[in-house]
């Protein structure tokens, strides 16, 4: 059986390297401690919200959720995002058959609009790629193409539940105007590919809501099979504005590799620092494949041969621990095992 290290250490790591995050704020959503009221259930409407108390322009986060599973992770996220002070609105995009019924989805739902009154709820047709041989996982990310349908906002910022918020990301709502803003995948693109060469990420995009355009997406990615990715690459190779991959694109596979030069690039000769690197990003997406994503079962022998290389002559640097990559890496899951602890036990 996988043991984790032992609390004493999880908790230094935590608090003194990658997150910050025992520094709850004091408007912190109360899963544990809420009564329940009567669910409010908002539909495609606009409503009141926190970010548009100065009567500027609006900006939310958005996830989407197909199953319990990246249900719990978006509200993970939604906590994260909280504790880091975000002032802005967070709306969970969802099939509109939750919305109703006995299903465990349907009453997870109910809780939600319950127990959080200021996520936004925003039930969309469920979406899926027929054409395709890609896992279910793949095959419904086109439902995250829903949040260009959420026109009352100026801005979303939508990223998959697969990642975990870091730190406050409400300064990049004030980017330049662009319809579609993303990240590079860097570690799909060659080092000295040219930039029309460069392949797009879409596990977070910056986008400014448009119906015409969401109709478009759905309709293309259903009738040609393309995954999410694919699309945004084939659509907005072009003309969408780039935003840096460094702190924003952020793998935990990072952390397992030798080679950085992807990944720091264009600075590819800078030196690796593991925990300045967590300490500094927004978003760390959970990839290290083939141990299974951290809500799913694994073996202690796919984590063993996931965790990174820990040599035995490395010795503690100033600022940098004996065998840092491994500590933040490992890190990473188990704040997301204490956060699902947390979060989602009332989901049922």
């Amino acid at each position: 059986m996988f043991i984790p290290l032992t609390r004493r250490v999880a908790v230094v790591l935590l608090a003194s390297i990658v997150l910050v995050s025992v520094f709850f704020t004091s408007s912190r959503l109360d899963w544990e401690n809420s009564e329940l009221e009567p669910p409010r259930l908002l539909r495609n409407e606009s409503l009141e919200s926190l970010s548009a108390v100065d009567s500027g322009p609006r900006f939310a986060y958005a996830q989407y959720a197909t199953s319990l599973n990246y249900l719990c992770n978006a509200i993970i996220n939604f906590h994260r995002l909280d504790r880091f002070g975000t002032r802005h609105d967070m709306v969970l995009i969802f099939p509109e058959s939750w919305s109703e019924g006995k299903t465990p989805e349907a009453k997870a739902i109910r809780k939600l609009g319950a127990d959080h009154p200021r996520l936004v709820l925003r039930p969309f047709e469920y979406l899926r790629i027929s054409k395709t041989k890609a896992s279910a996982t793949w095959a419904d990310s086109l439902n995250k193409f829903h949040a260009f349908a959420l026109t009352e906002y100026a801005r979303i910022l939508i990223f998959d539940s697969d990642t975990q918020v870091l730190n406050n990301m409400d300064h990049l709502f004030l980017e330049p105007s662009a319809p579609v803003a993303v990240p590079r995948a860097y570690w799909l693109n060659e080092l000295e590919a040219s930039a029309e060469e460069h392949v797009l990420s879409s596990h977070v995009m910056l986008i400014e809501p448009d119906t015409q355009l969401h109709d478009a997406l759905v309709e293309e990615s259903l009738s040609s099979g393309m995954l999410d990715m694919d699309l945004v690459n084939r659509r907005f190779k072009d003309t969408a504005m780039l935003l840096p991959h460094r702190r924003l694109a952020l793998l935990t596979g990072e952390f397992r590799g030798g080679d950085h030069q992807k990944y720091l690039s264009p600075n590819r000769h800078e030196e690796w620092d593991p925990v300045a690197e967590a300490s500094g990003a927004y978003l760390v997406h959970f990839s290290d494949w083939p141990m299974p994503k951290p809500w799913e079962p694994r073996t202690a022998e796919q984590w063993d041969a996931a965790l990174p290389t820990c040599e035995a002559n490395e010795a503690d640097r100033p600022g940098r621990p004996r065998c840092a990559d491994r500590l933040v890496w490992t890190g990473f899951y188990e704040e997301y095992d204490r956060d699902r602890k947390m979060y989602c036990r009332r989901l049922g």
